[in-house]
């Protein structure tokens, strides 16, 4: 089965809107940018769709790229000292000169949608946060919709990432799985890949996963985005895959979409 992520994150976007109009404060979503990334923008329009649609108000803090690491700490502070700015979201990645979690550490955690700051994720490590990091939010959404158990099952999380990787191994391992997390140093992916019951993948390499290297009835989630000759594109093959799979993310149009409206219903909690 291949998921319509589109239509799924349509159906959450008009629960929220229903849980914002019986908000009477002002709502607004704050995104930093650092430098003028095209990908980045791209994911930030799509934010900013999403929030005229609910009724949240949006607005871009744009940085120059050459920022030192303490200079947009101070401007994420000033960013989140707004208080009709109940959300911020740094868009990732950050130029190599700054320290990321020293940055994402200056989001107080009540602002901390995204959960990266590392008072989040302390509480999510601890089960103690009531939000789900957004990409983990939509996968559980998933696997509750289609009734796929968890526990007992081997998980295989490929790449480490602060957004998909780690978030989603370590719900996965608090959900009683036995999971295996995949880099790009692991020699023997194939072999990894065939034994799992469910796949998590985020590698941004296109047709890294294909039919012939997965079980029958095997869940896969790609989370992976790259531009590929014009084209978005995942990590899998779907061509091979879709009638081999129980359920299938596609990219475009699979988990993106949800992982967006998480993000908002995380804002919204």
């Amino acid at each position: 089965m291949v998921i319509d992520g589109k239509k799924l994150s349509q159906e959450i976007i008009e629960e929220l809107k229903k849980e914002r109009e019986k908000l009477p404060y002002k709502i607004r979503l704050a995104v930093i940018l650092v430098g003028e990334d095209e990908a980045s923008l791209s994911f930030i329009r799509q934010k900013e769709k999403v929030a005229k649609e609910i009724g949240i108000e949006f607005k871009l803090y744009q940085y120059d790229e050459n920022l030192k690491t303490k200079d947009l700490r101070k401007n994420v502070n000033n960013v989140c000292r707004l208080g009709f700015n109940k959300g911020v979201v740094i868009q990732l990645p950050l130029p190599p000169q700054i320290n990321t979690q020293s940055v994402l550490n200056a989001i107080p955690p009540e602002k901390d949608i995204d959960v990266l700051s590392e008072k989040n994720l302390g509480r999510f490590y601890t089960g103690r946060l009531k939000i789900l990091p957004p990409v983990v939010g939509a996968i559980k959404f998933l696997l509750k919709k289609y009734n796929i158990e968890i526990p007992g099952k081997n998980v295989l999380i490929i790449g480490r990432g602060l957004l998909v990787g780690k978030p989603s191994a370590l719900w996965f391992i608090n959900e009683r799985a036995t999971v295996t997390v995949a880099n790009s140093k692991t020699q023997n992916l194939p072999e990894l890949t065939k034994k799992a019951d469910i796949i998590v993948t985020a590698a941004g390499v296109p047709d890294l996963i294909s039919g012939d290297l997965v079980k029958e009835g095997a869940v896969i989630f790609d989370a992976a985005v790259v531009s590929e000759k014009g084209r978005l594109a995942g990590d899998c093959d779907l061509k091979s895959l879709e009638n081999k799979v129980k359920l299938i993310t596609p990219v475009p149009a699979g988990l993106g979409p949800l992982t967006v409206a998480f993000l908002f219903k995380n804002l919204l909690y």
